[in-house]
């Protein structure tokens, strides 16, 4: 079965597209459990999930096989998750070998990637040997390839033949497993499906794309979607020539529906550096949109509208996250708010009691469980929470009904910031952030993000920062680098502000 291969540039529908693949299969009468679609990441699994839901009015039940690839591993091979390594188990192994594993002890999926969450002197360990599983590649490449010169070579074999063993006394299971055995020679039987769609397909790993072809094998038609010129992470192994060279049979999506013609001709000019590429001709919207350069924040109108600021790395973000806040403006990283959403309900809540208005149980209960219960500074008697019980849930509660019935002890003379503890520091942020006539209790206007993290994203305007960093600009393959911004600049609906950098190591636009 030759797949059909669909390239979406950015803003093009692909994701549109494919759900209508889908409902074209359902419509003729397609049965959900003969259908198979997989994504790169959770969050894009379930937001098809919740499409498909929602428009055929059945349930996550009636698609088995709608997951991540890992999901469908997981369940596969029928395990737990007492099957799965964890905290105690590293710990475990690192005594016996001396290595010290600490943290969260799973691994998780980071911007979609597979890869050890583990910190301490025996993560990077795991870090290589995981790579070296999901590249195919042999170990002592991939020692050479981390050129981490506190690692010994020894220790690490050491570590893989301890680990197999390990799982192998206890029938414990990592992220690998899932796919390296359901693909194995004595893996399980992939299901039998009409239909089988791969999304975001540029972003697979050597591993993975073994699964993938385990599945097409079972299946009727294979449609695989992405973008090569978005694939952003071949850090983490990804080979995106396999996603280029899975299908003769090409489709191109020739129509963006989000990028007017100044920010799709620059896009253009970028992905005309990328060398290992596929030709895709695509138009913009008819809208005219501006691209501006800035060498400051203060150039930036974020006073108004919806603005992400993206950046290369991490370290970038902090640096605009400590801006923002010295500016005054309300922000999220990641989906995280400045201010806490507790903190700002509670600021909330408090202010309505000293107004003299009614408030809802709920608010309340969770204002209770915020404020200080003990010592000089107790807004609420100990123990007032369970008082709340005894309230009409659906119902609502003034300050005297507090002071009265349910532990109140706090005066109505105290303002929020006094009640809520919440600091010097962060009153006066509240305060610059409400002058600018912000509401802390709603979603920020302004996100701040990687570029791999707003991949697949898109907002009204847009900031793209041009610092880097000596391993991104040094980097063997420099496609790295246009390729991820090319996806900083091709998130932006509206406006995008080149914010330049003064630093060393910077991109050039």
């Amino acid at each position: 079965m030759t797949p059909e291969l669909i390239l979406g540039p950015p803003g093009t529908g692909k994701t549109y597209t494919l759900i209508e693949h889908v409902r074209d299969y359902l419509r003729d009468g397609g049965h959900p459990s003969r259908l198979c679609m997989v994504s790169f990441t959770t969050k894009a699994v379930r937001e098809m999930m919740d499409r498909l839901c929602i428009e055929f009015h059945l349930t996550p039940k009636d698609f088995p096989y709608v997951k991540t690839l890992h999901a469908m591993g997981y369940a596969g091979l029928g395990l737990t998750n007492k099957d799965i390594m964890g905290p105690s188990d590293y710990k475990t192994i690192g005594k016996d070998l001396g290595l010290e594993f600490t943290g969260s002890l799973v691994t998780h999926t980071e911007d979609g990637i597979p890869m050890s969450a583990v910190k301490g002197r025996g993560a990077e360990y795991i870090r290589i040997i995981a790579r070296h599983r999901l590249r195919k590649t042999s170990l002592a490449k991939e020692y050479r390839e981390a050129e981490n010169y506190n690692l010994h070579f020894a220790k690490l074999q050491q570590l893989e033949e301890t680990l197999l063993n390990y799982k192998s006394t206890h029938q414990k299971y990592d992220f690998e497993d899932m796919i390296e055995q359901y693909v194995g020679l004595f893996g399980i039987e992939a299901p039998y499906t009409d239909l089988f769609i791969v999304d975001e397909g540029q972003d697979l790993l050597p591993l993975q794309w073994d699964m993938v072809k385990k599945i097409a094998d079972n299946s009727d038609r294979v449609i695989v979607a992405g973008d090569d010129d978005q694939a952003i992470h071949r850090w983490a192994g990804v080979d995106v020539s396999l996603f280029m060279k899975c299908s003769s049979n090409v489709r191109v999506l020739d129509q963006s529906y989000r990028l007017p013609s100044e920010i799709w001709n620059l896009a253009n000019r970028i992905s005309k550096r990328i060398h290992n590429r596929m030709q895709k001709d695509f138009f913009p919207t008819t809208e005219g949109g501006k691209v501006m350069t800035v060498s400051n924040m203060y150039q930036i109108p974020l006073h108004e509208g919806s603005w992400t600021i993206m950046a290369r790395t991490n370290s970038f973000t902090k640096d605009f996250a400590n801006s923002l806040e010295e500016m005054g403006y309300f922000y999220s990283v990641k989906g995280v708010p400045s201010i806490p959403l507790d903190t700002a309900r509670a600021v909330k809540v408090w202010r309505e009691l000293r107004a003299g208005d009614a408030v809802e149980v709920s608010r309340i209960k969770a204002f209770y469980s915020l404020v200080p219960k003990q010592g000089d500074k107790a807004v609420v008697k100990r123990g007032a929470g369970t008082l709340l019980d005894n309230a009409d849930p659906q119902g609502e509660l003034t300050y005297e009904e507090l002071v009265s019935d349910y532990g109140m002890l706090a005066s109505t003379e105290q303002d929020e910031y006094e009640v809520v503890r919440v600091g010097s520091f962060m009153e006066q942020y509240i305060r610059s952030i409400e002058r600018r006539g912000e509401d802390i209790t709603e979603p920020p206007r302004i996100k701040v993000s990687t570029f791999h993290a707003m991949k697949g994203g898109e907002d009204d305007n847009c900031v793209v920062y041009t610092g880097s960093t000596y391993n991104c600009v040094e980097e063997n393959d420099p496609d790295d680098e246009h390729r991820a911004f090319y996806v900083g600049i091709t998130r932006a609906r509206k406006n995008l502000y080149i914010l330049e950098s003064g630093k060393k190591y910077r991109y050039i636009i």
